[in-house]
C-alpha cells in the first residue's frame, strides 16, 4: 500500500520567495538660520500664519500647489483643511492645475495571480524612502480590498478597476489608491451571463478629471461574436454599442464551456485584458492578427497599423505594449538574439510604426549571468530569461528607461547613458514553478501608478 502511494504524483508546491527592496538614503538639506538683527518683515511670523489661515481662498491657492500625498495628510490640520482638500471642486481644479503623465510614475504596483492566490508588491523607480513607505501603506490596502481573494486588475492614470474573478459577481471596483476611496458599479446586464467571457478596461483622462469611462468586451454564448459596452461615470449609465468583431472558432460540444471559452480565447489573440488608453481611444495588442483601436467618444473602431509578423512566424512574440509620454510603445523579439530587439512608436497620425530606440542587453548578461538558460541552445528564444514590465520615456528630462525583470532582480536601464539601477531582489533567484521561473515579472503584472486626487 505504501508503494501505490508513492507512486501517486504530487501536485508541485509553489516556492517561497523572499522580496528585497532597494532604498537610496538620502540626508536631509540644512537650512540657514537668519542673524537675530536681521530687519523684521512687516507681518510677525504668527501674524502672517493667521492671516493665511483666517483667509480661505489664499489658502486654497497655496495647497493647489501641493502634491497629492501632502494634501491628505494635512487634512487633519484642522476642520477648514479638511473642508478644503476634501471638496470635489479643489480635487478637480488640482487635477487640472498638476497635469502628469504617465512620464511622471514614481512607482510600478506588480500584482499576479498563483493558484488563486493573489500576489502584490511593488518597485520605486527613484529608490525613495518616502514612495517606499507611501507604496506599502498603499499596497497593503490595495491587497486588504478582497480578503484575499484575487482580481483581475486593469489601470490607467492613478485608478483602477478591479473585477473579481469569481463569475457569480456581478459588481466591480473603481479604486484610487491614493485616497483609499473606492466606488461599486454593476456589470453591464448582458454581462452578466455566467457563461459569457469579460474583459473590462478603463479610461481616465487627468486633463478631463471630472470622469472616466470603461469599456467591457464581452461573449455571449454560442454565438462567437465579440460585443463593446461603454460605461460613463458621469452619466452612470453602461451604452452597449452598435460595434463587434466576429472571429472563426469552431464550438467543439465534446468538452466543457469553459474549456470552450479559453480555447476561443487562445485563437482570438488579441490582449483585451490589457488595453491602452491613448487619445481618447482605447488600444488592444494582437499576438496573431490586426491591433484594435475602439474611440470611446463615437463608439466606433478607427484604423490602426499593426506590426507585421515575420513569414517564418503565426504568432508575434510581444515582450511589452503599452504607453508613456503621450506615444504608444511595442516590443517584440524574434530570432536568435533576444537580447537584441526594437522599440517600437506609433506615429501621431497612427500612420506607422516606426523604430525609436535600438537596445542591445547582452551587456547586461555579465552582470546577470542567470538571463541565460545554459539548457536551451544560442538558436532558441528560451535561453534568454527576461520580461520588460515597464517602458518610461521622459522626452522632457531625457531620459529613457526600461524596467527589466530578470532572475532574482528588477532593474532599470536607462537606454540612453548605459545605466543601471535595482530596485528590488528576490530570493531563491532560481525559483521554479511547472518549470517556468517565478522570479520574473511581466508587463501584463505591472501597473504605473499616479498620485492623483480625482473623485470615483
Amino acid at each position: 500500500m505504501a508503494d501505490e502511494d508513492n507512486n501517486i504524483p504530487q501536485t508541485p508546491v509553489k516556492p517561497q520567495l523572499h522580496l528585497t527592496h532597494y532604498i537610496t538614503k538620502i540626508s536631509a538639506s540644512t537650512i540657514p538660520l537668519h542673524p537675530t538683527d536681521s530687519p523684521r518683515s512687516p507681518l510677525s511670523p504668527s501674524q502672517s500664519t493667521l492671516f493665511i489661515i483666517n483667509n480661505q481662498d489664499l489658502l486654497t491657492e497655496i495647497l493647489l500647489f501641493l502634491p497629492p500625498k501632502s494634501l491628505l495628510r494635512f487634512q487633519c490640520v484642522s476642520k477648514l483643511w479638511l473642508s478644503i482638500i476634501s471638496n470635489p471642486n479643489f480635487r478637480r481644479l488640482h487635477s487640472l492645475r498638476n497635469r502628469t503623465s504617465s512620464a511622471a510614475a514614481t512607482a510600478l504596483f506588480l500584482y499576479r495571480v498563483f493558484i488563486w492566490v493573489p500576489e502584490f508588491s511593488f518597485i520605486c523607480i527613484n529608490n525613495k524612502p518616502r514612495d517606499f513607505h507611501s507604496m506599502r501603506v498603499i499596497t497593503a490596502n490595495l491587497s486588504n480590498l478582497r480578503e484575499g481573494f484575487p482580481w483581475r486588475i486593469h489601470s490607467c492614470n492613478g485608478l483602477m478597476c478591479l473585477d473579481p474573478y469569481d463569475n457569480e459577481n456581478t459588481e466591480f471596483v473603481i479604486y484610487n489608491p491614493t485616497t483609499h476611496q473606492q466606488r461599486l458599479i454593476p456589470l453591464p446586464d448582458s454581462a452578466e451571463n455566467r457563461h459569457s467571457m469579460r474583459d473590462l478596461n478603463l479610461a481616465f483622462d487627468p486633463l478631463k478629471p471630472d470622469y472616466y469611462k470603461i469599456v467591457c468586451v464581452w461573449m455571449m454564448l454560442p454565438e462567437i461574436i465579440l460585443r463593446f459596452s461603454v460605461y460613463s461615470s458621469d452619466t452612470g449609465v453602461w451604452k452597449e454599442t452598435d460595434q463587434y468583431y466576429e472571429f472563426e472558432y469552431e464550438w467543439d460540444d465534446e468538452i466543457g464551456v469553459e474549456e470552450n471559452l479559453s480555447a476561443s480565447s487562445q485563437d482570438l489573440g488579441i490582449l483585451f485584458k490589457y488595453g491602452i488608453y491613448l487619445n481618447g481611444a482605447m488600444h488592444w495588442a494582437s499576438e496573431v492578427g490586426d491591433f484594435l483601436c475602439f474611440d470611446l467618444y463615437n463608439d466606433r473602431f478607427k484604423p490602426m497599423p499593426s506590426p507585421l509578423i515575420p513569414s517564418d512566424r503565426w504568432r508575434r512574440k510581444i515582450k511589452y505594449f503599452g504607453e508613456s509620454d503621450g506615444h504608444l510603445h511595442l516590443v517584440q523579439t524574434y530570432g536568435p538574439r533576444a537580447t537584441l530587439f526594437d522599440i517600437l512608436e506609433m506615429e501621431n497620425d497612427y500612420s506607422n510604426w516606426t523604430v525609436k530606440y535600438r537596445v542591445d542587453l547582452d551587456l547586461l548578461i555579465a552582470r546577470y549571468p542567470l538571463i541565460v538558460n545554459e539548457e536551451y541552445d544560442p538558436a532558441e528564444v528560451k535561453r534568454y530569461r527576461f520580461r520588460i514590465p515597464s517602458f518610461i520615456v521622459d522626452e522632457k528630462e531625457k531620459k529613457v528607461k526600461l524596467v527589466i525583470s530578470v532572475p532574482g532582480k528588477v532593474i532599470s536601464y536607462d537606454i540612453i547613458n548605459k545605466k543601471v539601477v535595482e530596485h528590488m531582489e528576490i530570493n531563491p533567484p532560481d525559483a521554479l514553478f511547472f518549470g517556468e521561473n517565478i522570479t520574473l515579472y511581466d508587463w501584463i503584472d505591472a501597473h504605473k501608478h499616479l498620485e492623483t486626487l480625482a473623485c470615483v
